[in-house]
């Protein structure tokens, strides 16, 4: 009988001591945000570039133009909507800032062109250009880069005040040229010798 006690009190107390199993807890989850699409997303500021496409062979590939945008919207992978853009362009041989362009807002086309519109105003040398819409053009594997306007310009410089109705720039030898033009320039007459 002694024997049937130790075994009853050894299960009773290994009953006493075992921990009971516990109900299930369900996870607390992370708060889930409402809106979880691309236009909840609050971004800003981004730099886009162009560079040139001819062959580097292993040399580093400089750009062509820089783009920067205070504001930006994805419209497809090849094409950004832009506002409060800065941009440079680049000469293609010694890698110094060619032309300076600023402008409200344009549409940035992975490695073609960026049109501007919106008080668009380039810096080339020592003239200043101001229009309402301009269009770049990056250089392709046959043609130069261009840029060219969409309506009236108004040029200034040293000594110079120009109304055109058109522009053409070939950023690549700085060279320009306007349609209808108007206006002062200093007149230099050289002497033969």
């Amino acid at each position: 009988m002694k024997w049937i006690t130790v075994i009853i009190i050894s299960i009773s107390l290994l009953l006493s001591c075992s921990k009971k199993p516990s109900p299930p807890t369900t996870p607390t989850e992370a708060p889930v945000p409402e809106n979880n699409s691309l236009e909840s997303m609050n971004v800003s500021s981004v730099d886009l570039y162009h560079h040139d496409p001819r062959p580097t062979f292993g040399e580093t590939r400089k750009p062509t133009l820089w783009l920067h945008a205070e504001k930006f919207a994805v419209i497809d992978e090849n094409t950004w909507k832009v506002e409060d853009v800065h941009a440079v362009i680049y000469d293609a041989q010694s890698d110094t800032e060619n032309i300076k362009l600023s402008a409200k807002e344009g549409i940035f086309e992975k490695m073609s062109k960026a049109s501007l519109s919106g008080n668009v105003e380039a810096q080339m040398s020592n003239m200043t250009f101001k229009t309402e819409s301009i269009e770049w053009n990056n250089r392709t594997e046959t043609e130069p880069a261009k840029i060219w306007s969409h309506g009236q310009i108004e040029l200034q410089g040293t000594d110079v005040q120009l109304h055109s109705s058109s522009l053409l720039i070939y950023p690549e030898t700085k060279e320009f040229e306007l349609e209808e033009v108007s206006g002062q320039l200093p007149l230099v007459i050289r002497s033969a010798t």
